[in-house]
């Protein structure tokens, strides 16, 4: 018999890290090799549009419509098909409003159909609208102009939760979830000043459960939908400290399961060592219960042999830890003569803008490769978080004088247009698990030039061949390497061609025929 498989994330959205690419690149190559295989993506955060997302996502071809996909909180709740009957449509609600308050149109946000509510001069109110006319979300406000509280609605009219907020740090207090009709099934207190949950309550009658670890509230709510499978399969997928699991991480929500037939496995899409991140450092605090129970693991696998044996010299259990390599999906080019010219001058980094990634360190080598040839440019694609570290990259973008050289080009879902025509991808990050932007680039016929990190980047350039390996930190010296690609067009030509001809072995093929061993073997 063929195990339920249940892989886990925090949200699924169409604009993903590649955490979640590479674990919904896995989903969809197993249930293609294997249509009968029973997939489940479990979501952990608060996603009340969840359905809506998956739908958007199987639309664009990103997720394959045979994977089911649920989140935890939702799944306690009482959903009825039918439109809510305490809120109306768009035109209804404003005829209402108009009747007895003022409405101004949020001009700062016109696109979000927004509007601002008065009750004699005083703003009460504030309503967003979704793109089909149904009500998003109603904020309500004190005399003193504070956020107290908001209501979030489903598509269909239906109440999905309430949001209390503190009056000092405008943060979440408390936020409540409903079933259809409008009682409240789970309540999740935050700590105060802070995102993180503190306490959850459940409410449903005879079975009424505090939690004060969020991590035990998704234990008890994940061996309720594991309970409905004969034989399953679990992934732990992430070790972060998120808001929604601060005290334990997801390893020890996961090892908590309780099942009469179950496999449990943990991915290690990251680094497992603190700074300076290889085998010489100690490793991370956040993989204490990872490598603290690993007698638990049925199997624990990484994406390079590399990260597997220094996880194997330092722990032992050979037998646990199993290493496959992520695949390149469809090579889209087998014959490197069809591929544009590349733009000499044209350099790209595709990354989020996070502290590993080091994406500043990008910018300190275009520096050097401009006081060289002041025509050249930086395309970035990727996405921040609008924090001080997003902040910090554009003062030093402007400290350089780089702000003409550099060009933000955000998330694209087509990263074709993002590798066609450039002369190399810099990659600097500090830490990987494998780098798969390493691997796009080189699929698209573009080396790559990259420090020497734990993990990935020597497992997959041959330095000087299919790109650069670099010494980590000497930035002159990964300037060096991109000004030897523009001026010699034949190099840079030959190495395209090489990196191309490479891909191959890290082809779709072969990945899908790894974990279906290990999943066979699983079973």
């Amino acid at each position: 018999m063929k195990r339920d498989l249940f892989f886990t994330l925090n949200t699924l959205a169409p604009q993903r890290g590649g955490l979640s690419k590479a674990v919904i690149k896995r989903a969809n190559a197993i249930i293609q090799a294997e249509p009968e295989r029973n997939i489940t993506f479990v979501t952990l955060g608060i996603q009340p549009a969840l359905e809506t997302i998956q739908q958007e996502m199987v639309e664009a071809k990103l997720i394959d419509p045979r994977i089911n996909v649920v989140n935890v909180i939702n799944f306690l709740a009482n959903r009825s098909p039918e439109k809510g009957s305490t809120v109306s449509s768009k035109t209804a609600l404003l005829s209402r409003w108009e009747k007895r308050y003022t409405l101004f149109l949020d001009s700062s946000r016109v696109e979000k159909d927004s509007y601002r509510i008065f009750d004699n001069g005083s703003y009460i109110r504030y309503a967003r609208f979704d793109k089909n006319d149904q009500l998003s979300f109603i904020d309500y406000f004190s005399d003193n102009r504070h956020r107290l509280r908001r209501e979030e609605y489903l598509e269909n009219g239906q109440l999905a939760q309430t949001i209390h907020y503190s009056i000092t740090s405008n943060k979440p207090v408390s936020r409540s979830f409903f079933h259809s009709n409008g009682t409240c099934y789970l309540t999740i207190w935050h700590k105060i000043n802070s995102t993180d949950w503190s306490h959850l309550f459940y409410f449903e009658a005879g079975q009424e459960k505090q939690f004060n670890d969020p991590a035990q509230f998704n234990t008890f709510v994940l061996n309720k939908i594991l309970s409905a499978h004969e034989s399953v399969l679990i992934s732990s997928e992430y070790r972060d400290r998120l808001p929604n699991l601060p005290k334990k991480n997801l390893d020890a929500t996961i090892l908590d399961i309780k099942h009469p037939n179950i496999k449990k496995i943990a991915f290690g899409h990251s680094n497992h060592f603190v700074p300076p991140f290889n085998e010489t450092a100690a490793v991370s605090g956040v993989w204490d219960t990872l490598f603290g129970r690993i007698d638990e693991w049925d199997k624990v696998i990484t994406a390079t042999s590399r990260q597997q044996q220094h996880m194997t010299d330092a722990f032992g259990h050979a037998d646990t830890f199993h290493a496959i390599a992520h695949g390149v999906g469809m090579i889209p080019e087998t014959d490197y003569s069809v591929l544009p010219d590349p733009n000499p001058n044209r350099f790209i980094v595709v990354s989020r803008i996070q502290v590993k990634k080091d994406v500043a360190e990008s910018i300190r080598v275009l520096r050097h490769i401009v006081d060289h040839n002041p025509n050249a440019y930086l395309d970035f694609y990727g996405f921040g978080y609008s924090d001080q570290l997003e902040k910090d990259l554009h003062a030093l973008i402007k400290e350089l004088s780089l702000t003409k050289h550099v060009h933000f080009k955000g998330f694209v879902t087509n990263i074709q247009e993002a590798y066609r025509g450039a002369v190399a991808t810099i990659f600097t990050s500090r830490s990987e698990g494998f780098g798969m932007a390493i691997l796009e680039s080189m699929g698209y016929g573009v080396p790559v030039i990259s420090y020497d990190i734990c993990y990935g980047p020597s497992e997959i350039i041959e330095n000087g061949k299919t790109g650069y390996i670099i010494p980590p930190g000497d930035t002159k010296a990964f300037a060096t390497a991109a000004i030897q690609l523009m001026n010699y067009p034949d190099l840079r030509r030959r190495m395209g061609e090489l990196a191309l001809q490479s891909v191959p072995r890290f082809s779709d093929e072969v990945f899908t025929e790894k974990w279906i061993k290990l999943l066979n073997e699983l079973d």
